[in-house]
């Protein structure tokens, strides 16, 4: 299989649903935006597979997922058979980057960042968690991320501008 993927990393509230369905809409005849089972019913901002735990946990015994982890209460699963020739787009947990980069050559990691303070407005509007959760998440240490092909993307620009700067990003990764 000719594949490259492309992982998109980040804390929750950093944006990456939303520059992701940006991406969708512009270039969804160029790229496969891998979509993921989760045990939590998707919001508006995400288009993901509702499963619960116990089929969840049928799929991942049996080897289903190219990689699946658990967060926040939830699990989390990227189907094997989702993944295509030509470039796929995969938003995952920091934690699992080594599962596609031991299964696939050619795997770029896309950290989309965010200052604390933004991050933490975002958090807030979204109305998930309470104060104290949001508190909670924005002091975790992160470790450096470990991976053999490392992006950050600085998300604090306006909305439109970090659109098209990810549009170009993906793009230029694309032509590689």
């Amino acid at each position: 299989m000719n594949s490259k993927i492309i992982l998109v990393v980040g804390p929750s509230g950093a944006g990456k649903d939303t520059l992701l369905r940006y991406a969708k809409e512009k270039l969804n005849d160029r790229f496969n935006f891998v979509k993921r089972y989760i045990t939590r019913e998707a919001d508006v901002n995400e288009s993901n597979y509702f499963i619960d735990e116990y089929a969840f946990e049928i799929l991942r015994h049996n080897g289903y997922f190219a990689s699946n982890w658990n967060a926040h209460g939830n699990f989390y699963g990227i189907p094997k058979r989702f993944i295509k020739n030509g470039v796929n787009i995969i938003s995952i947990s920091r934690s699992r980057i080594k599962d596609f980069e031991n299964l696939y050559e050619d795997v770029y990691t896309l950290n989309i960042t965010l200052p604390k303070d933004k991050l933490r407005q975002r958090l807030l509007a979204r109305g998930r968690e309470s104060s104290e959760e949001i508190e909670q998440r924005l002091n975790r240490s992160y470790e450096k991320i470990e991976c053999n092909k490392l992006i950050e993307f600085d998300n604090s620009s306006s909305l439109e501008e970090s659109k098209e700067k990810f549009l170009e990003l993906l793009k230029s990764i694309e032509n590689e």
